[in-house]
């Protein structure tokens, strides 16, 4: 499994929003921005075909209408995109299509056809195009996923999304190699987020699992745990049953 960050970085920081690309086709949130930082980092927005949200905030799912511009405008797709998020995700999209573009998306989903997937306060599971991915609920300020992606070969990504320290993030933890994970604000976590205390609180409960910072305010930057990685936008990982590996080893 190929990992890459398009973004890593909180609302008001200098990096891009988070969200990433597993295996050039499997995205990860689409926030303010990230169709444009992927064409600028030589990754193609037109290969997506899985589309997980992992809520409806606009730092994480208001570039959707690009991801379809991207993919209908000078192409056609010849299957669905398959879209997974919490219930509601086909009528936020047609909400936000209409604010954005109004009268375009009738046409526009007739070349990229949408497949849903929602999932409710219990999460669920699905599987498809060599993934089983399981949506577990997390804590926020609005209803929120956070997401297991297991491939073929045995790898093991979890995501939390935005999220307070809750039981999800712990299970999360119990079956993956790797764990992206909010890490919003250095000491606790306030406001549906969690904090670097919290993160390093997790670290230590799980000593092995590599813990991949992300939506991080500009001030976090570091950890003397030595199982947290702090990303930078662009950067890619190698992810197998056994673990994770920078880009190349």
């Amino acid at each position: 499994m190929e990992l890459r960050f398009i973004g890593t970085g909180s609302i008001l920081s200098d990096r891009m929003s988070a969200s990433a690309l597993v295996d050039g086709k499997l995205l990860i949130d689409t926030p303010n921005g990230s169709m444009k930082a992927m064409r600028r980092a030589g990754m193609d927005p037109t290969s997506v075909d899985i589309c997980l949200i992992t809520h409806f905030h606009a730092d994480h799912f208001f570039d959707i209408v690009f991801l379809f511009l991207e993919q209908g405008i000078q192409h056609s797709r010849d299957r669905d995109l398959v879209l997974i998020g919490p219930t509601g995700f086909a009528e936020r999209l047609e909400e936000l299509f209409e604010l954005a573009y109004p009268g375009t998306f009738a046409d526009l989903k007739t070349r990229v056809p949408p497949r849903y997937v929602e999932f409710g306060e219990q999460g669920g599971d699905w599987s498809g195009d060599g993934y089983t991915i399981t949506a577990l609920p997390m804590q926020h300020t609005v209803p929120a996923l956070g997401y297991s992606i297991v491939d073929e070969s045995g790898a093991r990504l979890g995501y939390t999304g935005d999220t307070v320290h809750c039981p999800s993030v712990e299970k999360l933890a119990g079956g993956s190699v790797a764990m992206a994970i909010d890490t919003s604000f250095p000491g606790q976590g306030k406001v549906g987020h969690m904090g670097l205390d919290d993160v390093e609180a997790v670290a230590g409960r799980w000593p092995d699992l590599p813990l991949l910072a992300t939506h991080v305010s500009d001030d976090v930057t570091a950890s003397s745990r030595p199982n947290i990685l702090f990303p930078a936008d662009g950067q890619q990982f190698t992810i197998d049953a056994d673990g994770l590996h920078a880009a190349g080893n």
